[in-house]
């Protein structure tokens, strides 16, 4: 599209384009670096269960973040929502919860990792019997 510059062919300068045996890049070394070594051991996965199960459960409490697993029916989810206009969803849900108590749950989390919440609304009926599209929606 002609946007861009010419490149020049020669990598030999680029640190991307060398041979394996030749790596440019510092190696990081230390405990952070030798946890995170092996992605799927067993330390790290406990480490990531143990974070999302925290976090989910401190957002669940101060936010009472939607989607939400303890919400199976609609008759749950209308008991879920704030009672008070004036109390917006997604926000503290209780305003008269002291700061000092809502920032040291928020000092417990760590990272953005949440369990995905898979059973929401996992027992309310979705679609209208009788009305069928296709032999397959009924």
């Amino acid at each position: 599209m002609g946007l861009l510059p010419a490149q020049p062919l020669d990598a030999s300068d680029d640190p991307n384009a060398q041979p394996v045996d030749v790596c440019p890049n510092d190696i990081m070394e230390g405990p952070e670096y030798e946890f995170v070594a092996d992605p799927l051991s067993d330390q790290v996965w406990n480490m990531w269960k143990d974070n999302a199960t925290t976090n989910t459960q401190i957002f669940r409490h101060l936010f009472r973040a939607d989607p939400d697993d303890n919400v199976k029916t609609f008759d749950d989810y209308e008991a879920f929502l704030p009672r008070h206009k004036k109390f917006k969803q997604g926000h503290l849900h209780d305003p008269f919860m002291p700061a000092q108590e809502v920032r040291e749950k928020l000092d417990q989390i760590k990272g953005h990792l949440v369990w995905m919440q898979l059973d929401f609304l996992c027992d309310a009926e979705m679609a209208e019997r009788g009305l069928q599209v296709n032999a397959y929606t009924e």
